[in-house]
């Protein structure tokens, strides 16, 4: 029998950069140790991540080509990263209201972080008036 790998481990170092803003929406990522940020188009720090927690999939889930957030290190990290085969496979075999409600929820997640920075960056031009 043969076992299929179905994800890549990396290291990142603090600071580095693990994906940016319109590169392809291709894999998805579980943090296995350190922290990563989540940052919006125009810079706004939309989330810290952990050990555990998911990133990347936004894009895959809304159907999205390109990347609309960047994440970076904040610390030295180790990160499973999931091939895309695995990820489509996954949400193939999931019972499809629950794929209908998980996408729902990434869209309004997406729609949120969206207004976020709209709204970040108003508040930016108007704390340079004063």
């Amino acid at each position: 029998m043969k076992v299929q790998k179905n994800f890549d481990s990396k290291v990142f170092k603090k600071g580095q950069t693990i994906f940016n803003v319109d590169e392809p929406t291709d894999t998805l990522y579980l943090i296995q140790s350190g922290k990563v940020a989540i940052h919006a188009r125009e810079g706004l720090k939309l989330a810290t991540l952990e050990s555990g927690e998911m990133f990347g999939e936004l894009g895959f889930l809304t159907g999205e080509m390109k990347r609309t957030a960047s994440a970076v290190a904040e610390t030295e990290c180790v990160i499973n990263v999931i091939f895309p085969d695995v990820m489509q496979r996954k949400v193939d075999e999931a019972d499809p209201v629950l794929r209908a409600l998980v996408r729902n929820l990434t869209i309004r997640l997406s729609e949120a972080n969206n207004l976020s920075e709209k709204y970040w960056l108003e508040l930016n031009v108007y704390k340079d008036l004063t």
